[in-house]
């Protein structure tokens, strides 16, 4: 019984024998109780350079593979420019390898140095990866188990990230196996839209320091008309937009064949 019904039944002289209420803590209250304090929330903090903190965390498995058998994707934050990568995987043992390859490219990009990453303490995290991070000199920070708080930008991206896959998926009819291509394009679209914690600055431009182009791929589902190849014999028929490929100058596209009297062409 609580203190509070206590003195209400106290004052109804239902316990003649009671004469204080007040509990003392006990350690069998605690057992049964006791919950974890919440996190304080802060104001939005930044490294004072780029590459001196990356913050990383691994969002599946989805419900649908991509087109290219994908069921996981892991995402990669720089803390200072906020900018995003983000990379399809088949499975979490996967993750050492695109972090080689993601360590390549931003290192080559800017001439600088990978100081520090932040990760939960996945299994995909520790072994293998941590002895590459020792022998490349990159402190790896883990946070403790059960506390998804505390690699919270990584967490809350993931989030953002699926949120935002799905309204595309939805406001373009497409399938759910097109979630990796319009995960490109949301990825392309945060990283130059302004950010709160840069005071509405661009993410690419704090990265590159250099102005970026701020005209936006259009959104997966675009109807266009697309010339095709000359082994075809329509030179041109209605498609939809599919999403643009992060490391090569094209677009994917899907060729609108209802109605049309044409079978739908295996994407490649």
């Amino acid at each position: 019984m609580s203190e509070k019904g206590m003195s209400i039944l106290l004052k109804k002289n239902a316990l003649p024998d009671l004469h204080d209420v007040h509990l003392k803590k006990c350690s069998h209250c605690l057992a049964g109780k006791q919950k974890r304090v919440s996190f304080k929330s802060h104001p939005p903090h930044r490294r004072d350079n780029i590459l001196d903190l990356i913050h990383s965390d691994v969002c599946g498995p989805m419900k649908t593979r991509t087109l290219g058998g994908c069921l996981y994707f892991v995402t990669f934050i720089d803390d200072h420019s906020r900018k995003v990568w983000a990379y399809t995987l088949k499975s979490k043992d996967q993750v050492l390898d695109v972090f080689k390859q993601f360590h390549a490219l931003v290192e080559r990009q800017t001439e600088k140095k990978l100081k520090c990453i932040r990760t939960d303490n996945g299994g995909e995290y520790i072994g293998p990866f941590d002895a590459y991070c020792r022998e490349k000199g990159i402190r790896h920070q883990k946070t403790p188990p059960k506390t998804p708080q505390l690699n919270g930008l990584a967490e809350r991206m993931n989030r953002t990230l699926a949120e935002r896959v799905r309204c595309l998926l939805s406001h373009a009819g497409l399938p759910n196996s097109f979630w990796g291509e319009a995960l490109n394009t949301v990825v392309n679209v945060i990283n130059r839209t302004p950010c709160v914690p840069l005071s509405f600055d661009v993410p690419d431009r704090v990265w590159s320091g250099k102005d970026v182009c701020q005209h936006l791929s259009h959104s997966d589902g675009l109807q266009e008309t697309v010339i095709l190849p000359p082994v075809i014999l329509l030179m041109s028929m209605s498609c939809s937009l599919m999403g643009e490929s992060p490391s090569v100058m094209k677009r994917r596209w899907k060729m609108n064949t209802k109605g049309s009297g044409l079978k739908p062409c295996k994407m490649r």
